[in-house]
């Protein structure tokens, strides 16, 4: 599709995924992202990579990646040993080598993870990889999200940042086979405009050959409604876009995107709006 505008059209789908990254630090939060994305990367037939940073104050390799690996049911799993660097500069280059590479990173730390500061692997990787990043958060339910036959959840707000959520929920919705669910949280008296927006979008979406359905949700807590309905979507994967706040270190991200990802029960794809 053409480059979007502010009525929400999508712009150029998103560019083929060639390779999941997971990057291992050796806790329970970091290897909770293995799941969604094995199950994405067996979809596709592309490379499940597994990268670790060697510890510089123990000298000694953060994750042991090979016995990971061996234990993952896929035959196109990767390892990377990566013996110096801070691992959030080694994040950003691995995929700027790479272009189609998707980081899929977790955390169970909700306190860390809701205020995301300029020193976290974590803020750091969304803020600069040139490329959506698959975040597992704190509030994470272990089930089939991510792989074929789910459903894209995306987020939109009527803003300008719809046309880069649109084409990431195309993109991957027609590479993995998912259905795409357009959401909409409005305020009272606002849902005959949300709901003549949604459906145009739903329009061009199912031109493309994807099936669509549209919801809209009516309250004064978006973060809140979307996380419920998530709730209600097992298989799901929750697709977002937030502007990066350059010079605000504690401000990555928006704070309706900061809440769902710290609570979401499923898998979210975010994407940093231009």
């Amino acid at each position: 599709m053409a480059a979007g505008g502010e009525d929400g059209t999508a712009r150029a789908p998103a560019r083929s995924i060639t390779r999941f990254l997971v990057p291992l630090d050796g806790t329970a939060g970091a290897a909770a992202a293995l799941g969604p994305a094995l199950r994405a990367a067996r979809v596709l037939r592309v490379p499940l990579e597994l990268l670790t940073v060697r510890d510089r104050v123990n000298r000694a390799w953060a994750e042991d990646v090979d016995a990971v690996a061996a234990g993952l049911d896929y035959d196109r799993v990767e390892v990377s040993m990566v013996g110096s660097g801070w691992p959030g500069d080694v994040i950003v280059d691995a995929v700027a080598e790479q272009p189609g590479t998707v980081v899929c990173m977790a955390t169970h730390d909700r306190d860390r993870f809701s205020r995301l500061v300029a020193g976290s692997v974590t803020g750091h990787v969304l803020r600069q990889a040139a490329a959506p990043v698959l975040m597992i958060g704190p509030g994470y339910l272990c089930d089939e999200g991510g792989g074929a036959g789910g459903r894209a959840l995306v987020c939109l707000d009527g803003g300008s940042r719809d046309a880069d959520t649109l084409a990431l929920g195309q993109g991957w919705a027609r590479q993995l086979g998912l259905e795409v669910e357009l959401v909409h949280v409005a305020s009272p008296g606002g849902a005959a405009v949300a709901e003549a927006r949604l459906s145009g979008a739903a329009r061009r979406l199912e031109a493309d050959g994807l099936a669509v359905r549209t919801t809209v949700l009516t309250g004064a807590d978006p973060a809140g409604d979307i996380t419920g309905l998530l709730h209600r979507r097992p298989g799901a994967l929750a697709v977002l876009a937030s502007r990066a706040r350059a010079g605000i270190p504690k401000l990555v991200l928006g704070s309706v995107s900061s809440r769902i990802l710290a609570v979401s029960p499923r898998p979210v794809l975010l994407t940093r709006s231009s």
